[in-house]
């Protein structure tokens, strides 16, 4: 197919990117009409902007309606079976896979469980989950692929910097992916990617001022304020799994002492169960038969887990699972009191494992925040689970639609 020949202005270009968005969002509304109001722009402009988004593919126009007198309507419509996004986020010692079309509805999802691995075997099975993805595309893709990783990630050079909860410095992302594919790709942290896919896709829509916050063996969050999340100076802003709990705290991996991460983290999870069952050892008393005790003897034990069996009422996680809830109502409390948020959305592993962590937090942080802002915050869980790392970094793809699009055409000139 022949390259569509688009030659847009500064201010064109913008008007091309809001009347896409309003065709996304107002789909009982768009009509060439319909984006010329809300746009003010002239019926020709209006009609010059469709033409340029239908010669690219992204947008169609439906049968005709009637809407009482007077010429029909004709509404718009974003593609649903030409172009598809590719999103990678990595949860829970599992890399997930999506591809998802123009609209964010995933058409296709893959996961490739790791276990524990170091930097090499982690680029090796994210590069083998890439290939596998590219081959069930099923029209074109989006020429670029997101990915969501642990750790504090300069997203303009694709490096992971640090990851302290898994002891990693310095881990290129970015540059292996791209040579390997030939495509290029953001990387960014997986709860902001999450919190991301949340703010367009899940419960955060509609939401002006949102904080997500996911807890794994890492925590961060995602502050985003009319759909547009805070980077920060270098990307680290919302790592607040290194807010200052108590200085007397447990050692973070960071190098700290008393960090949210150190109290509140699966792996802090973890230690709570080891710390109880030495605890009842040493007593010398006869500890009750308990499966956590079961799974950690034999070295499986993870937080996840311990929040699973928290849901079925095995009291040892239950009392566990409100002691790391304690610190992150604090944290909440002052995220709260500071950002004053519509809404905080609770995701990652330990989140996804049922709705206590949220129920918990909400109760901490109901004693611990002002009043007034508390007032008009709600705290809810997730409600795109464990997929959402992986549709975070696929719609950094759908962002820029337009560009990649033409980008596309342009390679096959």
């Amino acid at each position: 197919m022949a390259s569509p020949e688009l030659y847009w202005t500064s201010p064109c270009e913008s008007n091309i990117e809001a009347a896409l968005t309003l065709i996304e969002q107002e789909q009982s509304k768009a009509t060439r009409a319909f984006i010329a109001k809300q746009l003010a722009l002239s019926r020709t402009t209006a009609s010059s902007i469709i033409s340029q988004l239908m010669q690219l593919e992204l947008v169609k126009e439906l049968d005709s309606s009637i809407n009482g007198r007077g010429r029909p309507a004709i509404p718009l419509r974003l593609t649903e079976s030409i172009w598809y996004a590719l999103g990678a986020s990595y949860h829970s010692e599992t890399w997930n896979f999506l591809l998802s079309d123009l609209y964010g509805k995933p058409v296709a999802t893959h996961r490739v469980p790791t276990g524990p691995i170091n930097p090499s075997r982690f680029i090796a099975t994210l590069l083998e989950g890439i290939e596998s993805m590219l081959d069930r595309v099923p029209g074109r893709l989006l020429p670029l692929i997101g990915i969501g990783t642990p750790g504090l990630v300069n997203s303009t050079t694709g490096v992971i910097s640090r990851a302290d909860d898994l002891g990693w410095k310095k881990v290129a992302v970015g540059e292996p992916v791209t040579k390997h594919t030939g495509l290029p790709c953001i990387v960014m942290n997986r709860h902001r990617a999450a919190g991301l896919a949340e703010a367009r896709y899940g419960s955060g829509r509609g939401v002006k001022n949102l904080i997500y916050i996911g807890v794994e063996t890492g925590i961060s969050a995602a502050f985003i304020n009319d759909g547009i999340l805070l980077e920060g100076a270098d990307y680290s802003a919302g790592e607040i799994g290194h807010m200052l709990i108590d200085p007397n705290g447990p050692l973070c991996g960071c190098g700290r002492y008393g960090c949210l991460q150190a109290f509140s983290s699966s792996q802090a999870l973890v230690r709570l169960v080891e710390e109880r069952y030495r605890s009842l050892k040493s007593l010398g008393e006869r500890v009750e038969p308990n499966i956590l005790w079961d799974v950690l003897s034999e070295g499986r034990l993870t937080g996840v887990f311990i929040a699973h069996e928290a849901h079925k009422g095995n009291e040892i996680a239950l009392s566990c699972m409100k002691k790391i809830a304690v610190q992150l109502g604090i944290a909440s409390s002052n995220l709260i009191n500071i950002l004053n948020p519509q809404k905080i959305i609770i995701g990652g592993g330990l989140s996804n494992a049922g709705p206590l962590l949220t129920e918990l937090i909400r109760s901490e942080a109901s004693s611990r925040a002002m009043e007034s802002p508390f007032s008009t915050v709600n705290i809810e869980q997730s409600i795109l689970g464990s997929w959402s790392g992986a549709l975070g970094a696929a719609s950094l793809a759908l962002k820029r639609k337009i560009p990649l699009a033409q980008r596309w055409f342009d390679s096959r000139k």
